[in-house]
């Protein structure tokens, strides 16, 4: 996993529960305490899911509720600011969502090793209204993708829903 996803989490962390709780979470999860990590790194897989989950259960919330909180991070503060060159290009959620393909590909032209998810889409019917996204990847992160579509729709402050289905599919539902 890239280090850019440690850079975000870290910062959301000190961000909005201090310091001392992210160099905790480092701790928990066998980093030292003040690392720093280059957002180009590859940080070994399984120390990054332990990272994930320790900071969940070091700050005393749900794995799912430190998703939500990294998807709108990333979304609305984060990625803007280090990525704003993507964001330009979109004009709204469902043009991003529908183009994360190209992104990430674009993204790891750039970075050795990259390994971002893939997506199928598949529309209900002509109305566009309800997408159905199969996610692809080895890490199983379906429920952070879940959590990183909300942070779109809350980024371009548009309603939507997202549902999750199976560990491979999500529907999002635009409003």
């Amino acid at each position: 996993m890239k280090g850019t996803i440690h850079n975000c989490l870290g910062e959301l962390v000190r961000t909005k529960y201090g310091n001392h709780a992210w160099e905790n979470c480092l701790k928990t999860a066998g980093f030292p305490p003040r690392l720093r990590f280059s957002m180009i790194e590859d940080v070994d897989e399984s120390k990054s899911l332990q990272l994930i989950i320790s900071s969940a259960k070091s700050l005393g919330i749900s794995l799912q509720q430190l998703f939500d909180e990294f998807g709108e991070y990333w979304c609305c503060t984060y990625a803007p600011a280090k990525y704003s060159f993507f964001y330009v290009m979109f004009r709204n959620a469902k043009e991003m969502i529908l183009q994360m393909n190209k992104v990430h590909a674009n993204v790891g032209s750039n970075f050795a090793n990259a390994k971002p998810p893939n997506f199928l889409y598949r529309w209900a019917d002509d109305t566009q209204k309800e997408l159905y996204v199969t996610y692809q990847s080895e890490r199983n992160l379906i429920d952070l993708y879940v959590s990183l579509v909300k942070g779109v729709g809350k980024y371009f402050n548009e309603a939507l829903t997202v549902e999750k289905l199976s560990e491979k599919e999500v529907r999002i539902t635009f409003v």
